[in-house]
């Protein structure tokens, strides 16, 4: 067999990008017509579509996460393509695309440390990364964005680091530091990468000591200096983890134990994905034991001072931020796999180190084994986003996945309820408020099951069940109120006209109490249709001369109100 050498150059220049380009589109392909997720996506695409002032998303404090960058990108998509998500999905993929040759580059910079080595290894890093199955939550899903995004500052600031601690011109190092700001205002987690930048300054070969020194003593001012801020933004309650944390007793030697188990699974995940999952909410405690071996292994590694052991060092600092969000619930779920992004890439990378200083022969023979987790890892990836595409089946996937989390049913509920299954939707809705623990879903849940209700017919069902939640009106939300006068309205429309006036007066007085928590003239308008009907000229005539002075000039039933309170008026 032909040896993995050195001068096996690749054959062009533009191969490792040309063939990194048509491995992620053609797996990745799926995801541009995936369309919005029901979890947080729609919130995303309601925001920006008319767009907060430029102003408040770079100032801290207007929002839970100070994110500027992430924010700013989706201002520009709200601008530019009026926030298409099939546009938003594809720029997640050239980010993606991005960060694969970024990780080539990172890789390929490591290759003259280990003299007579092939220059396919970093594209076999680079094809590892992008098809990696862990990452397509990050790719697929339109909120994902931030990790890809924060991942293509955070490496790009990694590579002009290490040519900086090759080559100490400043301009290097200037460019590495615009990037880490960028990637910290993307999303505050990779501030974990001071620590990654220090350990490289320690070990990474052929680094003077007078540099050396110099990057030790800078980056230790910048460690200070990033604490000092940090602690600031947690004062003034900018940082969503400060003003979360607040809320709740933190146990520091529960959250060590937490933390290990967490970090044992996530060390699982990088190594063997499967099985993907959307929504996980626990593991076994059996992880700690691999988060202890792990630990150890890594720390012996690297005090050898091996340059594989520093990239997988660094893959396991930029888990660390994520076992925050495992201890206490700040997220969706307390695992995501999308938290994973950016340690992938370091785990690649290091592979890459781990494959430059083994013996060729040894190489060699793991080669074939390297082209079948590539290929198999591209299945995989290309299922997952066909999966994405599908979000029925999405979800009952992570119900079969999670069947104790209550949340997910919810989502499958919803998706049900829209396909007008609502048999099926109402049973996903009662098994999400029998296994809901969040105190913060329970509403949610309720009021999707009195949706269902009106959905399917069931319209003094969902009355009863409306004052069996509240008992008086004014107690209700604006969406549960919504859900009555729904009902009731139907009703309306169908009973006799002794029981219409009686039932009139109080669907006007829940249109009263809908405007007072939502004021919308339509809520004007529609009560003037009601007291026509019910035989109260005067206060109908009264509602749509409101609804008219209230209205827009472009809503469609201002000239109706118009001509109601004209015609009615005259009498």
């Amino acid at each position: 067999m032909k040896s993995l050498r050195l001068d096996n150059r690749l054959p062009h220049p533009l191969f490792a990008p040309a063939l990194l380009a048509a491995v992620i589109m053609v797996v990745y392909f799926p995801a541009i017509t995936a369309g919005i997720h029901s979890i947080d996506d729609p919130g995303i695409i309601k925001l920006f579509s008319s767009p907060p002032l430029l102003l408040d998303i770079l100032l801290p404090g207007h929002s839970y996460y100070y994110r500027p960058i992430i924010e700013l990108s989706y201002y520009l998509d709200s601008k530019l393509w009026g926030m298409e998500p099939s546009v938003m999905h594809l720029e997640n993929i050239l980010l993606h695309f991005a960060n694969a040759l970024l990780v080539f580059n990172i890789s390929r910079k490591i290759g003259p440390h280990f003299p007579g080595r092939s220059s396919f290894i970093p594209l076999a890093a680079a094809l590892l990364f992008a098809l990696h199955p862990l990452n397509v939550e990050a790719i697929s899903w339109i909120a994902g964005r931030t990790d890809p995004l924060a991942a293509t500052f955070i490496l790009s600031a990694c590579l002009f680091w290490l040519h900086w601690l090759d080559n100490p011109k400043w301009h290097y190092v200037v460019s590495g530091v615009f990037f880490f700001v960028l990637g910290v205002l993307t999303k505050e987690t990779t501030l974990a990468f001071l620590p990654v930048s220090l350990l490289s300054a320690l070990v990474w070969p052929g680094v003077s000591t007078r540099r050396r020194q110099l990057a030790v003593g800078g980056i230790g001012v910048s460690v200070v200096m990033a604490g000092g801020l940090v602690a600031l933004m947690w004062k003034f309650g900018v940082l969503s983890y400060g003003r979360f944390l607040s809320n709740h007793n933190f146990d520091f030697v529960q959250w060590c134990s937490t933390a290990l188990v967490a970090f044992g699974f996530y060390v699982k995940k990088l190594l063997l994905p499967l099985p993907l999952n959307f929504a996980i909410t626990e593991v076994t405690p059996v992880y700690g034991l691999l988060g202890v071996l792990s630990l150890v292994l890594l720390t012996g590694a690297f005090f050898m001072r091996r340059l594989p052991a520093l990239f997988f060092a660094a893959s396991a600092l930029m888990i660390l931020p994520a076992l925050l969000a495992s201890t206490v619930q700040i997220s969706w779920t307390p695992f995501a796999e999308r938290y994973m992004y950016v340690p992938t890439a370091f785990l690649c990378i290091g592979a890459s180190g781990l494959c430059f200083s083994l013996q060729e022969k040894t190489v060699n023979l793991l080669v074939p084994f390297g082209l079948i987790i590539v290929f198999i890892a591209g299945g995989v990836s290309h299922q997952r986003n066909l999966l994405w595409n599908d979000k029925r089946a999405f979800f009952q996937d992570a119900v079969a996945k999670s069947p104790e989390f209550g949340s997910v049913y919810n989502e499958l509920g919803g998706i049900l309820l829209q396909d007008r299954q609502t048999a099926k939707a109402a049973e996903a809705f009662a098994a999400a408020d029998r296994l809901n623990k969040r105190n913060s879903m329970k509403m949610l849940i309720k009021s999707n099951i009195m949706a269902t209700m009106v959905a399917d017919g069931s319209l003094v069902g969902a009355r009863e069940y409306f004052f069996r939640l509240f008992g008086d009106k004014k107690a209700a939300s604006v969406d549960f109120l919504e859900l009555l006068y729904a009902a009731d309205n139907k009703r309306y429309e169908t009973v006799k006209i002794e029981e219409k006036i009686l039932l009139a007066s109080d669907l006007l007085e829940t249109l009263a109490l809908l405007y007072q928590k939502k004021p919308d003239p339509f809520w004007f308008y529609r009560s003037g249709q009601i007291a026509l009907v019910a035989g109260n000229a005067s206060e109908a005539a009264c509602f749509f001369r409101k609804a008219f002075n209230a209205a827009p000039a472009d809503a469609y039933f201002k000239v109706a109100a118009k001509t109601y309170f004209l015609r009615l008026e005259k009498k």
